[in-house]
């Protein structure tokens, strides 16, 4: 999903991805018994142009293990490798460190076999999905629903003579459904077989029966011709998520955490995002900068977002077992790009309380009147994490929008090229934007000297042909504002020069002054030592 590409781009891996992905492909409904004539054709995502501040509005696809394997690359960049072949049999925590038991079988396929070794780390982290040990050994609950009467047939086959610029449909799911989409391999498409007709338990056991049933339910092509299946496995729908996502020094994040059906494509995008939440905040704990406590912030902001996410997949879920053909359309809310954290108890809004102060006053006045109340802002933002409701006004706790258009005014071996915010922000970092036309650059460039060196980047943004304001000369990155796009998107109503960007492209505070900002990373470096 597009949040997801976002992310990417912080960790400068993006170009590899989309090197390997594809768009998502055209549908392609086709009518039946024959199965030949396209009965209707249409964009599951209609294509959208990127903005200045939305470089990526298209989903693309790329495979799971493809993905991987830029992850593990770019792991390897930093001297970190992932050790296939280690099994986490149990665990014990205490104040101080986690003691794992593992089980050691490299590539050997033996369960029986392998290497017992106890090792003490200070944290763990649970990635180990739906079906892993360190939830259920953790004892966090896993509330929800599994529905033994919907069930799927999922997998990757090798087909001859089908058009990879499809995503190819035959039959309902209200009957008998078989999916084929085109991946970004040759002749390799992912498959989907549903129905209430459909024998799950004896084609999931026999490849010569599955092969068969999708020459059964395309009409029997001659043209068709499916070979090789790398794998397959059924699918019951489980909608289930934890009430928090750890305590102590053990947390889990991804499908260990939520599980969902697959309609809408939040699965692998959701762990992404808790991660990168996670990762952060667990950063600054393990460099002593910030007091364990901040962690509670993972499950307060995360919780709401992954209940919205469940209630949007299950309704999508839904549509398609009920045959609508909306339920095949991605929604732009489906994007994650207006997913937020309002609500956090670690984020603040200067501008959101000046302009609150101001509709106070304007509605004391319209009371004479006998104008109605609308409804509280802040109760909106803590029942929308999807952000499908909000009024467009950037908010602290929203996505951090992008901007192109940048000329680099300093330092010095970067100047008058071009960029992109998204290409200053990172998961290692806050990015502090100072609008020079709206606040004093050498105050607020004082007030972030005091925090850690090297977790804090500084940008001064000058509107176009303004000059450089002479005490900015310590800010990372001095930038002109070209298009003005920078001031459109973080400062359009003049209110509020500071924004600052949180490592996982999160605004953490919108202020006017250092007091704010002061309260803001007073609230994130809790445990710095002077």
């Amino acid at each position: 999903m597009p949040r997801s590409l976002e992310l990417f781009t912080y960790l400068r891996i993006i170009d590899d991805v989309m090197k390997r992905a594809i768009l998502t492909p055209m549908v392609r409904l086709y009518k039946m018994p024959e199965g030949v004539e396209p009965a209707h054709e249409f964009e599951m995502s209609p294509h959208r142009n990127p903005t200045p501040t939305n470089p990526f509005l298209n989903p693309v696809m790329l495979g799971q293990d493809k993905l991987e394997k830029i992850f593990h690359a770019a792991l390897a960049e930093f001297g970190c490798t992932v050790e296939l072949g280690t099994e986490l049999k149990s665990f014990v925590q205490d104040s101080d460190h986690v003691k794992a038991t593992l089980i050691k079988r490299g590539m050997s396929q033996d369960m029986e076999s392998g290497e017992v070794e106890e090792v003490l780390f200070d944290w763990m982290i649970g990635a180990d999905g739906a079906k892993g040990v360190v939830r259920k050994q953790l004892g966090l609950s896993f509330l929800g629903e599994t529905r033994n009467v919907e069930n799927f047939i999922v997998g990757d086959i090798m087909v001859d003579g089908l058009s990879q610029k499809y995503w190819h449909m035959w039959g309902d799911a209200a009957n008998i459904l078989i999916s084929l989409r085109a991946t970004e391999t040759p002749k390799l498409f992912n498959f989907v077989v549903g129905g209430k007709n459909i024998k799950y338990s004896e084609l999931a056991k026999n490849e010569a029966l599955l092969k068969n049933c999708f020459v059964e339910n395309t009409g029997r092509r001659p043209d068709l011709k499916f070979l090789e299946i790398p794998w397959m496995s059924t699918y019951t729908p489980n909608i289930r998520m934890v009430e928090k996502f750890g305590f102590g020094r053990i947390y889990v994040t991804g499908d260990a955490g939520h599980v969902h059906s697959p309609t809408g494509g939040q699965g692998m995008n959701t762990g992404i995002q808790d991660s990168f939440n996670l990762g952060w905040k667990l950063a600054l704990v393990v460099k002593g900068l910030a007091k364990p406590s901040l962690l509670e912030s993972f499950s307060e902001e995360r919780i709401p977002v992954i209940a919205e996410m469940i209630t949007q997949t299950t309704r999508l879920l839904n549509k398609t077992l009920g045959n609508d053909e909306r339920s095949l359309k991605t929604s732009g809310t489906l994007f994650q790009l207006g997913v937020n954290y309002r609500w956090s108890p670690i984020v603040l809004d200067e501008r959101k309380k000046i302009e609150a102060d101001r509709e106070a006053e304007e509605d004391a006045y319209l009371k004479d009147f006998e104008f109605g109340d609308e409804e509280d802002e802040e109760d909106r933002d803590k029942l929308d994490s999807y952000g499908a409701a909000h009024d467009g006004r950037l908010r602290a706790g929203d996505r951090a929008p992008d901007s192109s258009g940048l000329i680099i005014r300093s330092p010095p071996h970067h100047l008058k090229q071009v960029c992109q915010l998204f290409q200053i922000f990172g998961p290692a970092h806050h990015t502090v934007l100072i609008f020079a036309d709206l606040v004093n650059s050498r105050d607020i460039l004082r007030a972030v000297s005091v925090y850690p060196r090297g977790l804090i980047r500084t940008v001064v943004i000058v509107r176009p042909k303004k000059p450089v304001p002479a005490d900015a000369g310590s800010a990372d990155f001095i930038l002109e504002d070209r298009d003005e796009h920078a001031y459109s998107a973080y400062c359009p109503t003049g209110v509020c020069g500071i924004c600052v960007v949180r490592p996982d492209g999160v605004v953490g505070v919108i202020a006017r002054g250092p007091t704010w900002l002061n309260r803001y990373f007073h609230g994130i470096f809790t445990a710095q030592t002077k």
